[in-house]
């Protein structure tokens, strides 16, 4: 309060006389403002709080510092999740409709032409899990899920999948289908509904706060720990969703962030290699990279001085 005393009194001295309405008060607090949210903040890695509120509120969108490149063909066959969606959409559209489990699945021949072409699931690849059903492979029914839920493409009715009309359009474009999957999945998706962690916010806030950090940070490999400390530095307030007793609070928040972030997001888009190292043993780390296909699908703005 005292500093935004001052400047309103330093704009009243500059306007050269000792009294102002409150209208003109009212003004000059809101240059105040606009100044003060403009400042670069070391907490949210040099970007301001206006900046970060496009980010948050306004992905991709004008004057975000997150924007898409122009997307060519050859970029959207690179992302597995891109290759799931569209052949989910080339059998719904051939075969009028897919007849969808009991469970309201999709049938498991699907599934394992769909797991295919996919980003491949360390557990199924050792032989650890057996693909039997959509249940047993995230990257499946992730694609399912944004397909019938978040871009509309197919609709169910009488537990079978039809395509919709925008589905039918999407199919004959693969750019646009692209960039309907990326803001469906950095804007809209809930990472978190694979996991069994309490907090409803780690790793779904801010996302592209953390395409950011691995923009800036991500040409070489580095512990996820790195990332984690950084979007906890912007988001403290998150640290204390991680109330689970099991284990630290700072460990419960790092494998949260991690595991949505990095596994359940990024993975499935092809932006990140996942190099696990030593896990379920006391010196479990995980080294994040990002992809040269991050730089082809990204253009992030370095923060304003």
């Amino acid at each position: 309060m005292e500093e935004v005393h001052e400047y309103v009194q330093k704009r009243i001295m500059e306007e050269g006389h000792g009294y102002s309405s409150m209208e003109e008060v009212n003004k000059y607090v809101a240059e105040w403002m606009e100044i003060v949210n403009s400042r670069p903040l070391d907490n949210f890695d040099g970007y301001s709080p206006t900046e970060m509120q496009s980010v948050m509120y306004n992905l991709f969108g004008k004057g975000c510092p997150v924007q898409l490149n122009d997307l060519t063909l050859d970029d959207c066959v690179v992302v597995p999740l891109f290759r799931q969606v569209k052949l989910l959409l080339e059998i719904v559209n051939k075969e009028n409709g897919v007849k969808l489990t009991t469970k309201g699945n999709l049938p498991l021949r699907i599934v394992k032409a769909m797991y295919d072409v996919g980003a491949p699931y360390h557990y199924i690849e050792k032989g650890m899990m057996h693909l039997r059903s959509e249940d047993n492979s995230i990257s499946v029914a992730t694609a399912h899920i944004v397909t019938e839920i978040i871009i509309k493409a197919v609709k169910k009715r009488n537990n079978t999948l039809s395509i919709t009309k925008k589905g039918k359009e999407l199919l004959t474009d693969d750019r646009k289908l692209l960039r309907e999957l990326l803001f469906a999945m950095l804007s809209s998706f809930n990472s978190a509904y694979f996991d069994g962690y309490s907090s409803k916010n780690i790793g779904i806030v801010g996302r592209g706060f953390s395409l950011i950090l691995l923009a800036r940070y991500g040409d070489i490999e580095r512990e996820d720990s790195f990332y984690a400390d950084k979007y906890f530095k912007a988001f403290p307030m998150l640290m204390e969703e991680a109330d689970e007793r099991y284990s630290t609070r700072e460990k419960t928040a790092l494998y949260c962030y991690s595991l949505r972030i990095f596994d359940f997001l990024f993975y499935q888009l092809g932006l990140v290699t996942v190099k696990k190292i030593d896990k379920y043993t006391d010196t479990y780390n995980c080294k994040i990279r990002k992809t040269d296909l991050f730089n082809r699908l990204f253009n992030i703005l370095c923060p304003d001085k």
